[in-house]
């Protein structure tokens, strides 16, 4: 799994199976966001996961919702 953790000029630093990678923001193909998933096409270059970065993205987000509502629970 390839996960964008942040931009930082021409560098797109991702976490590559666990290992936080630097890659050229030159080998991604297309427009890229922290947080997106990634695929390696094999040729170089990176492409945007929109179906697993939209499922991770509603992950995270009813996670954060179940937390939000079980600290309201606690009060």
């Amino acid at each position: 799994m390839i996960i964008v953790d942040r931009i930082e000029g021409d560098i797109v630093v991702c976490e590559i199976d666990g290992v936080m990678t630097e890659v050229p923001l030159s080998k991604m193909s297309g427009r890229v966001r922290e947080g997106d998933m990634l695929t390696d096409n094999g040729n170089g270059l990176f492409t945007v996961d929109a179906a697993g970065t939209a499922q991770r993205r509603a992950a995270i987000s009813d996670r954060f919702e179940r937390l939000k509502a079980r600290q309201k629970k606690a009060e």
